[in-house]
């Protein structure tokens, strides 16, 4: 359960980003929310920790992808 307000803001960015884009990266989170690279880092890390099936690494792209089950969660 995600309790800090601002950390649930961010994952609903990531989630919306994913429902609408398909993708996205950390500068995504860092232009929107004027957080660092690491905290960017650590809340793709945390959305995909909580949430595993719906997101995957794209190593060559460099950017997160909705994964082929993806599913919106957070609203």
């Amino acid at each position: 359960m995600i309790t800090n307000a601002a950390k649930l803001a961010r994952l609903r960015f990531i989630d919306s980003m994913m429902d609408y884009y398909g993708w996205m990266n950390r500068e995504h989170l860092t232009d929107f929310f004027g957080i660092s690279v690491p905290q960017a880092s650590n809340d793709l890390g945390d959305y995909q920790m909580e949430f595993p099936d719906n997101i995957v690494y794209n190593l060559s792209a460099k950017r997160y992808e909705r994964s082929a089950t993806y599913r919106r969660v957070l609203p």
